[in-house]
């Protein structure tokens, strides 16, 4: 288990570090998480820092319902969105939650996400969707409407929050990271053309 925690945790902090540095959360927003293989447990950011910050110093583990089981800081407040996706999809096993400007501009604008990249229609054939959830975080209701996505469209591996960015979840935390980085592509170039023909 321990090979399998330091390969997780690696991953983390590759996979965070390439977040900030491709901008996509400002300040301390934005959460990722992996779940460490063949347990109930999962690696997240703590509260309060940016994905820049993160290091092997301050990582917290959590349990799937957000208990902190190993760190000293609190888990960040998303803990119920990654911990409810991990429970939901057990072949799951990472989760990128962030902020990108494009991707929060098509989410407060639009109700779906069109595909118009040939690198979005490679991961789904079927447009991104979008949630209205208006609390800060994602809460138990807005956990209910996560679940009523998944049951009407099970194959989505991604959607659009409402003023909170995207969440893309896959089995690897490599595929969870560059699929965020595609759709954060796509909502720029969607928005851009739907600019440019008005």
């Amino acid at each position: 288990m321990y090979l399998e925690f330091l390969k997780a945790k690696n991953a983390y902090l590759a996979a965070s570090r390439r977040a900030f540095a491709c901008g996509l959360a400002a300040g301390s927003g934005g959460n990722l998480s992996i779940r460490i293989p063949n347990t109930e447990l999962m690696i997240v950011k703590p509260s309060g820092i940016t994905l820049g910050e993160v290091d092997e110093s301050n990582l917290v583990i959590a349990d799937l319902h957000g208990n902190l089981v190993e760190g000293s800081a609190k888990p960040t407040k998303e803990t119920i969105l990654h911990g409810g996706l991990y429970r939901r999809l057990p072949q799951i096993g990472a989760v990128v939650h962030v902020h990108p400007v494009y991707a929060i501009m098509c989410a407060n604008c639009f109700d779906e996400l069109p595909l118009v990249t040939k690198q979005m229609k490679q991961i789904t054939s079927r447009p991104v969707p979008i949630l209205k959830i208006k609390h800060n975080t994602v809460d138990e209701a807005g956990m209910a409407m996560i679940d009523a996505l998944l049951d009407s469209q099970p194959d989505v591996r991604c959607f659009l929050l409402e003023e909170h960015g995207l969440v893309s979840f896959a089995g690897t935390m490599q595929d969870a990271q560059n699929n965020a980085e595609l759709i954060e592509e796509n909502a720029r170039v969607y928005w851009e053309m739907a600019h440019a023909t008005r």
